[in-house]
């Protein structure tokens, strides 16, 4: 089942909102919709558990862009739709980058197209959302999004890097997938995972900054090499990635 969260305190567009996406909902997914009547009605919920997060800009007490940073800063990785009469850009709107803006007042056929396209990121993302691993000789599943890195493991297995808030979790062995990289590169293709160096592969939304004339990255807090062979075709992904980020 997919969940899906509106948070306006407009109640008539909530209900406008909710028959957009049930009607174009064409392969007959098991969707709930839950309503959020303000920011912080929503943010005491267990965010991890939405694939999508629609969010009304304009709202009384705290605003759709007050809530959106909040929902950064806890690590929501699922898909945030912005929604507005007049969208208003504000500094905080580059940290935020939804996925996709919806303008109330555009005509129907139009949000009809936007939603399908945003129903058909939520399948995608979802497919490789979760993964099998083994940690301790005992299999656990890990979200793709606590990812930040992988690493090679004899035997043509990986070794996942996670994320500090999920880290402390897995602080006694090795978190291990049996896949080599081309069986990862395979399965992560649409999950925004790069290889800066052969040595390991990166997933790009926890990249934060570069030196490149010391040929490194900063990945959640941590420093990983650039290899020159690797370094102008991973200029072009991260191009790309960022492109498509704030598109």
């Amino acid at each position: 089942m997919y969940k899906v969260a509106i948070c306006d305190d407009d109640k008539n567009y909530i209900s406008e909102l909710t028959q957009i996406i049930l009607e174009c909902n064409a392969k007959k997914n098991e969707i709930q919709i839950l309503e959020f009547h303000s920011g912080e009605q929503l943010l005491n919920e267990q965010l991890d558990d939405f694939d999508i997060i629609f969010l009304d800009i304009q709202m009384a007490g705290m605003n759709g862009n007050e809530t959106a940073v909040h929902l950064k800063e806890r690590g929501y990785h699922g898909i945030l739709v912005q929604c507005s009469g007049i969208f208003m850009p504000t500094p905080d709107t580059v940290k935020i980058a939804p996925f996709r803006y919806l303008l109330k007042q555009d005509p129907r056929e139009k949000t009809l197209r936007e939603m399908e396209e945003i129903l058909a990121q939520m399948i995608k993302k979802r497919q490789c959302y979760e993964m099998d691993a083994y940690y301790l000789r005992k299999r656990v599943v890990i979200h793709v999004p606590d990812i930040v890195y992988i690493t090679h493991h004899p035997k043509r297995k990986s070794v996942l890097h996670l994320c500090h808030e999920r880290a402390g979790e897995f602080d006694k062995g090795n978190v291990i997938v049996p896949y080599d990289f081309a069986q990862l590169s395979e399965i992560l293709k649409d999950a925004d995972f790069a290889i800066p160096h052969n040595s390991y592969m990166v997933n790009l939304s926890y990249v934060s900054g570069f030196d490149w004339d010391k040929n490194v990255l900063i990945a959640d807090g941590e420093t990983l090499t650039i290899s020159r062979a690797q370094r102008d075709t991973f200029r072009r992904q991260f191009a790309r990635y960022a492109t498509k980020k704030y598109e």
